[in-house]
């Protein structure tokens, strides 16, 4: 009897010593939890804070760019301008380099509170708890944008120039446009040496295609067959801007946005441009039309060569024309887009995305003898009867090489 009665007080002590431990493991397991959603919380709203900052800094930049562009001396100078510009970009990149760090050591501290919080356990065969739980983690929105940030920053350069080209993506997307040169398009290039060895140069082109195929086509035949393997900068159309991410693509792998301010430093600092004085009336050319030349603008091409003395290399495309033949032209949905036009052809829309691949046709470039206009002198730009007229001979030397070399073109597609 005195022994049972001891079991009951010792079972009832037991009780008691439970219950408060579990009391306690309950209150740890919820205070971990909810430190971890903190941490979680904290990274969303940096997150979010940085991408608000990001779409201001870009809508004043645009908002500047603007007027600049538009030259309102009631509001700064141009070189005021430019110098407010230039600072919002330093104090954009540095203020995405703080958060992006932020950011990391976040990230940092959740990875090391979960480390010290898991403890060991026994081998899970695959496809059980471990595994599944590796796969959740890996699908959290946050380790994604880190992921991502990470990808991306292993494929930027710290020797990135004024217009956006970084070396370090260029060599990353060049065998992309190598397999399109040799392989698809089977570019043969005729002339190249006619571009000069060193110094600033200024393609000129017949353009056609959307998108800019020819300038980076152009870019990878200087490239791989000058004896003198130069880097090529081309201007882009300011509709491309307009897409989410490929006008900073283009200016990653040496597209610059057009302008004679652009065209004139990037000459200035010797190198070779190009440019397509049909802009986006040359891109957006139907089929029906195709190698008619439309007008080369209003000589402006002609304004940087004398202004700067760089030598005029004119350039004939053929095979743009046939990777996307335009039937029509839609205009209404392509203004609220902030587009010029949505192109009609064959296969866009009618097989969605894959509509855009543009068709294996055989392309020519032909590179015809620089043209020397240093004789006439800068002061020759303001002379409107001259500068079209040599517009007119540039333009006119281009119609008369395409004209010849497609009577001698057997097939679209072998040449």
């Amino acid at each position: 009897m005195h022994r049972a009665v001891e079991d009951k007080g010792s079972s009832r002590m037991s009780k008691k010593n439970t219950s408060p431990s579990s009391g306690n493991t309950e209150t740890s397991s919820t205070r971990k939890s909810r430190e971890q959603e903190d941490l979680l919380s904290l990274s969303s709203n940096v997150f979010k804070v940085r991408r608000t900052l990001l779409e201001q800094f870009s809508r004043i930049e645009r908002d500047m760019e603007k007027r600049a562009k538009m030259n309102r001396e009631q509001f700064a100078s141009r070189e005021e301008l430019n110098s407010v510009i230039d600072r919002l970009h330093s104090f954009r990149g540095e203020l995405d380099s703080v958060l992006l760090k932020i950011e990391e050591r976040i990230q940092s501290s959740a990875d090391s509170f979960q480390a010290l919080q898991t403890e060991p356990t026994e081998y899970t065969p695959a496809g059980g708890q471990g595994s599944l739980d590796e796969i959740v983690t890996g699908l959290n929105p946050f380790n994604l944008r880190r992921k991502y940030h990470e990808f991306s920053l292993s494929l930027r350069s710290e020797e990135v120039d004024a217009f956006g080209f970084d070396p370090i993506f260029d060599r990353f997307v060049r065998p992309i446009f190598e397999f399109l040169y040799t392989k698809y398009w089977r570019v043969e290039t005729y002339g190249i040496s006619n571009i000069p060895r060193n110094g600033a140069c200024l393609m000129v082109g017949n353009h056609s295609g959307s998108l800019p195929y020819d300038a980076t086509m152009l870019k990878m035949a200087v490239l791989k067959e000058h004896p003198s393997h130069r880097e090529v900068r081309f201007m882009v159309e300011d509709f491309l801007f307009h897409f989410p991410f490929l006008g900073s693509m283009m200016n990653r792998f040496g597209g610059v946005r057009a302008s004679q301010e652009n065209a004139q430093q990037l000459l200035q600092a010797q190198m070779p441009v190009v440019v397509f004085p049909e802009g986006v009336k040359g891109l957006g050319k139907l089929y029906r039309d195709k190698y008619h030349l439309a007008r080369f603008g209003r000589g402006g091409f002609i304004r940087l060569c004398l202004r700067t003395g760089a030598p005029l290399v004119p350039v004939a495309f053929i095979g743009p024309e046939e990777i996307h033949p335009m039937l029509a032209r839609e205009t209404f949905f392509a203004s609220m887009m902030g587009i010029p036009y949505v192109p009609i052809t064959p296969t866009f829309p009618w097989l969605g995305p894959a509509g855009l691949i543009p068709l294996p046709s055989k392309w020519f470039i032909h590179i015809l003898p620089p043209i020397d206009l240093s004789e006439y002198g800068p002061e020759a730009e303001k002379d409107r009867v001259l500068v079209y007229r040599l517009a007119q001979r540039v333009k006119n030397q281009i119609q008369e090489v395409i004209v010849e070399q497609l009577k001698n073109r057997r097939s679209i597609w072998f040449g």
